[in-house]
């Protein structure tokens, strides 16, 4: 018998996966344990990942995603320890964290479970490091945002027991599921976890299963650990807000039968309030925010046709007719459309991108004004005007949007990075090449590390004044040459004026995220990929839609010029409603599941002597464009293999 089982459940966060057991191995601790890695049926090569690099884990590999409760329950039953540690992937432990936590717990026989304090990848405290039992009245306030107002009470705040400090060792009511330490016989007698919950309130129910075994539940402050905050499914999601509501739902069922209908109705106001503000969040970036830049530019072109009416005819009065007013708003409709498929409210843009929408807006526009009946047009030099002055608007009203929505006035939210890695100079070489591929190069100003280099701008041991003196506002560390206590320490002192992020021990990926309600993220440098970002995303819906309409207008050429005509008009409709794309990854490629995900494909890429199935897909996610796909298609049309 181990003194610890490590029972991870994980579900398509290989990258954090790798980063959380490395931290467990670096562990200084005094005691014998093993790694239970459950896989909820993942498809990222995490299962791959482990077999490579952890062979000494035991890995249960699950064909289906069989929820959090019955695969942690899977965990549970093949460990044979005196302790178990309920551990999410997307955490890093400090080197103590073990140890501390197997001191108390020896030391307190009568402490059932043990939880830690959790940062974020900002650096930030996580308040559900300790929490309460949902009841009615903590679950108003909560939700009417009131225990913010009042974080340190015990009455407006007792969902996160805010009267207990950030560290103050402590008895609490609700331990999280990212960290809990759990006495294996706890475990025995309440049966673990309750498989009536498929994700989300399952810790909630554990912890009340195990106070009311008469073992206390421990707050324990005294290490830490990182939460990133990796899982699938967002919460700004349908989905998240589906299985969170309902798992209050079970909850409330089997513990406040007496508050039955108090509990419904909160968790219906719940249900509504929060769906209201997912609406209202999509609204506001994909309709409302569009839809104001119409009406700016329409005021815009009022004035302009006013002035013009003035100034040419004489008569301001000439332009108000309700069919040329139509005429505008259709046109600038189409205009700001060209300026959506180009990123103009994507949060990755910039001046490059916006310069195609203005140029491919223009050529838009007059098209259809050239098309319109005579009664319908308005002067060519309004247009001309609006044309050239909507750059320039859509530029300023973006800014200001950024600096509503994201507190920064950015016209392109990843600008403004001023990034130091931190770690060896060939650790900080090596991750300066993956920086590059989600960050601009002068974005990276240096190293710092105690070795020499022209990159090197600091030492290790004085990081927080390079920082200031060089206004760094992200860090990336390098956890091959760091300790985790360095990394936790050195966030404490910076504090969340410094996002972080943590490159993994091989130095091919990073790990990071910048709030504790986003999810966290991972860039690697096989992960570099256009081809799902948006933009490429809806060019190549386009592309797909055009050349479907040409191929359909031109069936006569093309039947008679192209050799792959059966093929084409087999899988034409497919396309163009959506259900196929016209070019995709070669299909022979073992290592698919580690591209990003795109349709089935009437043409599969090339391959020859030289360049395997995966190279050449590689290439393709990574360097995709639109004249890539040009280029492609040309070249299936007339394939005569």
């Amino acid at each position: 018998m181990t003194n610890l089982s490590i029972v991870i459940v994980n579900y398509k966060v290989k990258y954090f996966l790798r980063q959380c057991i490395q931290s467990i191995y670096n562990s200084q601790c005094n005691l014998t344990y093993d790694i239970i890695v459950v896989d909820n049926a993942s498809d990222d090569g995490s299962v791959e990942m482990l077999e490579e690099y952890f062979p000494k884990v035991k890995l249960i590999a699950n064909k289906d995603n069989v929820g959090f409760s019955k695969a942690n329950n899977q965990g549970f039953a093949v460990a044979n320890s005196k302790y178990v540690l309920i551990l999410n992937p997307d955490t890093i432990l400090q080197e103590d964290t073990l140890q501390t936590s197997y001191d108390y717990a020896e030391a307190h026989p009568d402490a059932g479970a043990i939880g830690v304090r959790m940062i974020d990848g900002k650096g930030q405290f996580l308040p559900e490091s300790k929490r309460g039992f949902p009841t009615p009245l903590n679950a108003i306030w909560k939700m009417l945002k009131v225990s913010k107002l009042f974080p340190k009470s015990s009455f407006f705040n007792r969902y996160y027991m805010g009267h207990i400090g950030e560290y103050e060792t402590h008895d609490v009511d609700v331990l999280t599921g990212a960290y809990m330490w759990v006495r294996k016989e706890a475990i025995t007698a309440t049966g673990g976890f309750d498989e009536d919950y498929f994700m989300y309130g399952e810790d909630i129910e554990l912890s009340y299963q195990i106070r009311a075994q008469d073992y206390r539940i421990v707050y324990l402050p005294t290490t830490s650990i990182i939460h990133f905050k990796g899982e699938s499914t967002k919460k700004s999601s349908v989905k998240y807000l589906r299985n969170f509501y309902g798992a209050m739902g079970i909850y409330a069922n089997k513990r406040n039968s007496n508050n039955g209908f108090v509990w419904k109705l909160i968790l219906q106001l719940g249900i509504v309030f929060s769906a209201v503000a997912f609406v209202l969040k999509q609204l506001i970036g994909r309709i409302i925010r569009p839809l104001v830049d119409v009406l700016l530019l329409f005021g815009i072109g009022k004035i302009l046709q006013n002035l013009w009416a003035r100034f040419y005819f004489d008569d301001p009065t000439y332009y108000q007719d309700s069919a040329v007013d139509m005429t505008l708003g259709v046109l600038i409709a189409i205009l700001i459309l060209v300026y959506y498929l180009f990123g103009q409210y994507d949060k990755r843009h910039n001046i490059k991108h916006l310069s195609y929408g203005f140029l491919i807006g223009t050529l838009a526009m007059f098209s259809v004004y050239s098309l319109l009946p005579l009664e319908l047009r308005f002067s060519r030099l309004v247009l001309v005007m609006l044309v050239v002055v909507s750059p320039f608007v859509l530029y300023v009203s973006r800014r200001l949007y950024n600096l509503i929505g994201y507190k920064r006035s950015a016209f392109n939210l990843f600008d403004n990075k001023r990034i130091a890695i931190v770690g060896s100079d060939m650790s900080c070489t090596a991750v300066d090449r993956i920086a590059d591929n989600y960050s601009n190069s002068q974005q990276i100003i240096g190293h710092i590390t105690d070795g020499i280099s022209d990159k090197n701008i600091g030492a290790l041991d004085e990081l927080e004044d390079t920082v200031d003196s060089r206004n760094i506002n992200e860090i990336i560390f390098c956890s091959k040459d760091l300790s985790s206590d360095y990394i936790f320490q050195s966030m404490a002192k910076l504090g969340n004026k410094v996002s972080y992020k943590i490159a993994n021990d091989d130095n091919r990926s990073i790990l990071g995220s910048d709030s504790k309600d986003k999810a966290g993220e991972w860039y690697a440098l096989d992960i570099a990929y256009k081809i799902n970002q948006p933009f490429h995303i809806r060019l190549k819906r386009i592309f797909d839609i055009g050349m479907s309409i040409l191929l359909l207008l031109g069936l006569p050429i093309f039947i008679i010029v192209s050799p792959q005509r059966k093929h084409i008009y087999s899988h034409l409709i497919s396309v163009l409603i959506g259900s196929k794309t016209w070019i995709g990854y070669h299909i022979a490629d073992n290592k698919l599941s580690d591209l990003p995900t795109i349709k089935n494909s009437a043409f599969q890429l090339h391959t020859n002597a030289t360049t395997s199935a995966h190279e050449a897909n590689l290439y393709y996610a990574r360097n995709y464009s639109i004249w890539l796909e040009v280029e492609l298609m040309y070249k299936f049309l007339l394939d005569r293999r």
